[in-house]
C-alpha cells in the first residue's frame, strides 16, 4: 500500500471512529441510521413542525409444494418510498409511491396519499389510504404483522388501497372508526364511477383475564356496484375480533363473515393467532425472539367458491374448493424493533372439495388438495 493510500485510510477511520465510536452500542447505531431519513423538526416553526423520508422494504424468498408440483423464487414484496410531513400543527401530509419489484418501470403506482387533520383523539383522514380497517389481520399494518402473510379469506374478501374519508375519535372508553370511500380505484385517483363502500367499527377495553386486551367489532358495506375495482365482491363483511397480553404471551382470535354479492357465495373464517416472547438480548440490546402460529379455517355456503391463496399456492395448485385449514409456525427476530426484523414461517394447507373449473362444468369430480410454504425474509421500514 501506497504512502498515500495508507493515510487515506487511517484518515477514513478516524472520520468512522469519530461517528461511531467503538463505545456506541448497536441499538444507539441502529437509532442514529433510523434517525438519518428525518430531515428536519422544529416545534417552533408555526407553518412545517416537521419532514421526514419515509420507505419500507419487504424482501422474502418462497418455496411451495403441492400435488407434486414445487414453485420457489425471491421477491420483492413491497417496496414504498415517499414522505410525511406535520403541517400547522394539527395537519399530516403522506405521500408513498410504490416501486415495481422487478424496476421495470421503477413507478408501480401510488400506495397512498392522503391529508389529515387530528387533535385530540379526533382524526379525520382524506386521500389514498391504506385499507387497515376492518378484522384483525386486516387491521394490522404489514409492517408489524406477525406471520409472513395474511391468512387466505383475508385476502380474499378485504380490499387493499382505497380513496375517501376516514374518521376516529373516542367517547369515554370506547373508540370508533367510520369512513365512506370510492368503489372505483386507479393508478393514482379514482373516476367515481364503481359505487361505494361504507365503514364502521367499535373497540372496547376488554382484559378479560389478559393484562391488557380489546374487543373489535367491524363492518364493511359494499354497494355492489357493476363497475368497482376497489373492493372485492361482497357486499357485506363483519369482524368480531379479540387480542390480549399477558407478561410475554398474546393471543387474538377473529371470526370473520362476508356475504356474496349477486351470486357470488357467503363465506366465513376463523383465525387464532398467539405469539411468545421467547428471548431478549440475544446478540443486541433490546432485541427480541418471537415464536408465532397462526391457525386459519375458511368455508364457503357453496362449492368452489374459496380460491387457494394467490402467492405460492396457485403457483403449485389449480382449482377451487370450499372449506379450507393452514397451521403455520414461525419465528421473528426484531433487531431494532417492528423497524428491523427478520420472519421466518412454516405453513401447511388442506382445501377440500376442490374441482378445475372444466371438471365442475363437466363431471364435477372432488378432490382434497394439501401442501406446504416455507417463506422466510427482511423486514424494514423507516
Amino acid at each position: 500500500m501506497s504512502h498515500f493510500s495508507l493515510k487515506k485510510t487511517l484518515l477514513a477511520a478516524c472520520l468512522i471512529s469519530s461517528i461511531f465510536p467503538a463505545e456506541l452500542e448497536a441499538q444507539e447505531l441502529l437509532a442514529s441510521l433510523w434517525e438519518l431519513p428525518q430531515l428536519y423538526e422544529n416545534k417552533d416553526n408555526a407553518i412545517v413542525q416537521k419532514f421526514d423520508l419515509i420507505g419500507r422494504y419487504h424482501g422474502q424468498y418462497w418455496w411451495a409444494d403441492s400435488e407434486g408440483n414445487k414453485e420457489q423464487d425471491w421477491e420483492n414484496r413491497r417496496m414504498y418510498l415517499g414522505f410525511n410531513t406535520k403541517l400547522f400543527n394539527n395537519f399530516k401530509v403522506e405521500v408513498q409511491v410504490s416501486i415495481n419489484d422487478d424496476f421495470d418501470p421503477v413507478y408501480k403506482g401510488l400506495y397512498d396519499a392522503f391529508i389529515q387533520w387530528k387533535k385530540e383523539d379526533f382524526a379525520v383522514s382524506v386521500g389514498r389510504l391504506d385499507y387497515v380497517y376492518t378484522g384483525m389481520e386486516r387491521s394490522t399494518s404489514s409492517k408489524r404483522i406477525k406471520t409472513m402473510e395474511r391468512a387466505l379469506l383475508v385476502n380474499q374478501v378485504m380490499p387493499g388501497e382505497v380513496i375517501g374519508l376516514y374518521i376516529t375519535d373516542k367517547v369515554g372508553e370506547l373508540s370508533y372508526q367510520t369512513g365512506l370511500f370510492s368503489g372505483s380505484i386507479k393508478q393514482e385517483f379514482t373516476d367515481f364511477e364503481g359505487g361505494f363502500g361504507a365503514l364502521l367499527g367499535l373497540n372496547y377495553p376488554m382484559h378479560l383475564f389478559y393484562d391488557t386486551g380489546s374487543l373489535h367489532l367491524d363492518y364493511l358495506y359494499n354497494n355492489g356496484n357493476a363497475d368497482n375495482n376497489a373492493f372485492k365482491p361482497y357486499e357485506n363483511i363483519i369482524s368480531l375480533w379479540h387480542e390480549g397480553t399477558i407478561d410475554a404471551f398474546a393471543f387474538g382470535i377473529d371470526c370473520t363473515m362476508a356475504t356474496g354479492v349477486g351470486a357470488k357465495s357467503d363465506v366465513f373464517g376463523l383465525t387464532l393467532l398467539p405469539t411468545y416472547d421467547v428471548a431478549h438480548n440475544l446478540l443486541l440490546n433490546d432485541d427480541k425472539l418471537q415464536v408465532t402460529m397462526r391457525y386459519h379455517y375458511a368455508s364457503s355456503s357453496d362449492d368452489y367458491s374459496l380460491d387457494f391463496a394467490k402467492r405460492y399456492e396457485q403457483p403449485v395448485t389449480t382449482g377451487k374448493g370450499d372449506s379450507y385449514n393452514a397451521l403455520y409456525l414461525g419465528l421473528n427476530y426484531y433487531l431494532y424493533q417492528q423497524k428491523l426484523k427478520l420472519m421466518g414461517g412454516v405453513e401447511y394447507f388442506e382445501m377440500n372439495g376442490v374441482a378445475d373449473t372444466e371438471e365442475v362444468e363437466f363431471n364435477g369430480i372432488n378432490r382434497s388438495v394439501n401442501g406446504w410454504n416455507i417463506i422466510t425474509g427482511i423486514r424494514l421500514y423507516f
